[in-house]
């Protein structure tokens, strides 16, 4: 991968990192002047909304923040690109799309197909 390449997807990655912990701090915000009123029952509604959409936010921008992390490691131990799964190279277009990936398309989709739940039998 071309140097030039690799520093526009760890500039990319980066700026990712940064909107991640952007929006966790907006939300922790609105929720922090959210506790500072004085709870009415539509406030107290909305407060269990907004904590509970809090909750679900910390853990998907935790893992998105992980993934990340581990990509620009990668960048550092040069073996950013490669797919985890078919140790093959990841196409640069896919790269562009999901810097954070760890696979090829086709390994990706497989990995998406094994974590889907079968449907329950009638």
């Amino acid at each position: 991968m071309a140097e030039q390449d690799l520093e526009r997807l760890r500039k990319k990655l980066l700026r990712q990192r940064e909107e991640v912990f952007h929006g966790l701090h907006d939300l922790e915000k609105d929720w922090q002047e959210l506790a500072e009123h004085e709870i009415e029952f539509e406030e107290e509604a909305q407060k269990a909304e907004l904590t509970e959409l809090f909750a679900q936010l910390d853990e998907r921008e935790q893992r998105e923040i992980e993934e990340i992390d581990l990509a620009l490691s990668k960048m550092a131990a040069a073996i950013y690109g490669i797919c985890e799964g078919c140790k093959k190279s990841i196409p640069l277009a896919r790269l562009d799309a999901l810097p954070a990936t760890r696979y090829c398309l086709d390994c990706g989709a497989r990995k998406e197909e094994k974590m889907k739940i079968p449907p329950a039998f009638a």
